[in-house]
């Protein structure tokens, strides 16, 4: 599931593991462009005027940095060039926390010309989101780009992405107009949340999920080859299933996920993700028995197996889509530092994508859906509905939109959260080992290009984490303000995150906030049938929910264990 990190914990958190342009203008070179064509791509509604705090904060750049400070010295003659075609980025990290209703950029660019570029706000939550893309803006030099925040945010950084520009990238000025807020925290909507047990004494747990089924059993998938039940509030003493005998287990190998296909009750079958005795991946279906509380483990049918390079990077999560009945199945790369094969963009490989199958056709051991992506192309894998993944631990599902999120672990930078919306036709290319959230991954031998890219809605620096995972979209009713917030977390750090796209008629807009600081690692989120979030502790063996922290603890019977 995630990245492997020496040995900082055991088992799942390696789980959770140039050509020439035409020169720029000269520092105090007039510009060329009319009066009508140097307006703002995006103007603020009127309002007073606030200090530009960018010369407060400093600058960070994909290349000469040395020079990034000139971008925000209040100076439009001193230009910082990174003397590189994109996509490059520059980034201004702000003094503290400011209320920010307006980001200007000053443009030095020759030729003139359309030129695609993002805005990302970090709000001091240790993660940054996606706000605006500009998509193919004619700019040229002297022109100032006006972006407006509206309604105004709690803004710690802004870091500007440019894509594609017929020049190299290079800015004459950015200014960030803001002031303090009255109160940050609350401004910055900073939910007063925390974790409370439902039940512990779980071994190695690597996923929550339900049946869809209505009984209010959770399903708790243990990494050394059981899934146990959680009913009536506490943990059935016979394993719903157990397949010790059969599991690699652990590191980034073991039993993985349960997936329960729609009108389970009546169909009473299931499948499951594990690493075999030989590393393999291997997807499973299994037959309950007349006890609902009990599957036969003698009644397994393999339905996929996915030779492993490696004993990393695995994948594991399986889902069902919402609106299509299909299997969606994550896969990591294989493993092996850097990915050095390419396994990520290889289109004849099932390593490195984002799987969707039918398994509940009859055909056996599965059908490829006519409308995937890659079906009439040759050299690619019919199964795949999307590539350039790492590690893709954690994806799910909105059951009210349809709309799919993808956490994938990253290698030594970034972690990122990638985005489908329900309207996809699948295809999409979420970039590894090209890009590594929105930096460019380091190839001596592989020029970084966006093209054809899509990129991620949010990330966080290794700083503040070591491994993403997730998750789940929140659609329960305790907790009204996380209202279709996609809940992830870092496993390392213990911390949690709610990640919401305020506008959703539009992909812009993304805000994270940080919901809990909690302590020791956390290997998963899922969800009950009534869309309340769970999280696994690996180490402690215990299944939390969210709560906001003033309540008592929740009675086992609220708590969707009745």
């Amino acid at each position: 599931m995630m990245r492997n990190v020496g040995v900082l914990t055991v088992g799942l958190l390696a789980l959770i593991a140039a050509a020439a342009c035409a020169p720029i203008p000269e520092p105090g070179q007039p510009s060329t462009v009319s009066t009508a064509t140097s307006q703002p791509i995006a103007t603020l509604t009127p309002a007073p005027l606030r200090e530009n705090v960018a010369r407060l904060g400093y600058g960070r750049a994909s290349q000469r940095i040395e020079s990034a400070h000139l971008v925000i010295d209040g100076d439009p003659d001193s230009i910082w060039n990174s003397q590189l075609f994109p996509p490059q980025w520059f980034s201004v990290v702000l003094n503290e926390l400011y209320l920010v209703d307006k980001i200007e950029l000053v443009v030095t660019q020759a030729p003139a010309g359309p030129t695609t570029h993002e805005v990302w706000l970090g709000n001091g939550s240790d993660t940054r989101a996606l706000y605006k893309r500009l998509i193919n803006v004619h700019t040229e030099e002297g022109q100032t780009v006006a972006v407006a925040i509206e309604p105004p945010r709690i803004v710690s950084e802004v870091l500007i992405r440019t894509l594609h520009s017929p020049s190299w990238v290079a800015w004459r000025e950015v200014r960030v107009f803001g002031s303090p807020p009255a109160n940050p925290m609350e401004t910055v909507g900073a939910s007063a949340l925390k974790l409370d047990e439902i039940v512990a004494g779980l071994e190695l747990p690597a996923q929550v999920t339900h049946a869809g089924d209505s009984s209010g059993r959770l399903f708790v998938v243990e990494q050394k080859g059981r899934i146990r039940i959680i009913k009536d509030g506490a943990i059935n003493d016979t394993p719903f299933l157990d397949i010790s005998e059969r599991v690699s287990c652990c590191g980034e190998r073991g039993l993985l996920n349960v997936a329960f296909p729609p009108a389970y009750a009546a169909k009473r079958h299931f499948y499951v993700n594990y690493t075999d005795t030989n590393g393999d991946t291997v997807i499973s279906r299994y037959t309950t028995t007349a006890d609902p509380d009990k599957a036969d483990p003698d009644s397994e049918e393999v339905v996929l197996t996915i030779d492993q390079p490696s004993f990393s990077h695995n994948g594991g999560r399986m889902a069902f889509g919402p609106q299509d009945g299909y299997l969606y199945i994550g896969s990591g790369d294989g493993g092996l530092s850097n990915d050095p094969d390419n396994r990520g963009q290889d289109p004849g490989t099932l390593l490195g994508k984002m799987l969707r199958i039918d398994v509940e056709s009859g055909v056996k051991p599965y059908s490829i859906p006519a409308s995937n992506p890659f079906t009439q192309l040759d050299g690619y894998r019919g199964e795949i509905w999307a590539l350039g993944l790492r590690n893709p631990w954690g994806f799910a599902f909105d059951k009210q939109t349809g709309d799919l999120y993808i956490p994938d672990v990253g290698n030594v930078r970034r972690e990122e959260v990638n985005y489908q919306p329900a309207s996809s036709a699948g295809g999409e290319n979420y970039g590894w080992r090209i890009i590594e959230g929105v930096l460019c991954f380091p190839h001596w031998f592989w020029p970084c290009s966006v093209d054809g890219l899509t990129s991620p809605v949010a990330e966080y620096d290794h700083l503040h984490g070591c491994a993403i995972v997730g998750g789940a979209v929140y659609r329960g009713t305790r907790l009204p303000s996380q209202q279709g917030v996609f809940i992830f977390a870092d496993f390392c750090r213990g911390r949690v995150w709610g990640l919401k796209r305020p506008d959703q008629d539009s992909q812009d807009g993304w805000q994270s906030t940080l919901l809990i600081s909690s302590s020791g690692p956390l290997s998963s989120i899922g969800e009950d049938e009534e869309g309340n979030v769970y999280v696994t502790g690996y180490q402690d063996g215990v299944v939390y929910t969210l709560i906001e922290s003033g309540n008592n603890q929740l009675d086992q019977k609220e708590s969707g264990n009745n």
